[in-house]
């Protein structure tokens, strides 16, 4: 449709792919379950349908799984992930774990 808008008017179109990657889309059951987990033990999260470009190769995770990404936010103070002075901040270890040991025990019927 959009080739034909442009041939009706004059105009060229190209498409060129940069910096391909496999994205990571939350399946639904699995950010629920993620969200619920998070919930549980009162660590606040953010919303399901934020692109991120973090994703990276843990795209690839969903290709067979039911997947979720999970991000812990070092803060906006905090240099980003990736960038030279990124140094990740030990804190958000317990929090991480709490979080997929909540994920295990509940998916387990462990609650």
């Amino acid at each position: 449709m959009l080739c034909a808008v442009a041939d009706e008017y004059g105009l060229g179109v190209a498409f060129e792919i940069h910096d391909h990657f496999a994205a990571s889309v939350n399946d639904a059951g699995a950010y629920d379950v993620a969200t619920r987990a998070m919930e549980a033990i009162g660590v606040p999260h953010g919303q399901e349908s934020v692109p991120m470009r973090a994703s990276e190769d843990f795209g690839v995770f969903g290709w067979g799984a039911k997947a979720a990404m999970l991000c812990l936010g070092s803060g906006e103070d905090h240099a980003a992930l990736h960038n030279p002075d990124y140094d990740f901040p030990d804190d958000l270890i317990p929090i991480g774990s709490a979080i997929f040991e909540r994920i295990g025990r509940d998916l387990l019927g462990n609650a």
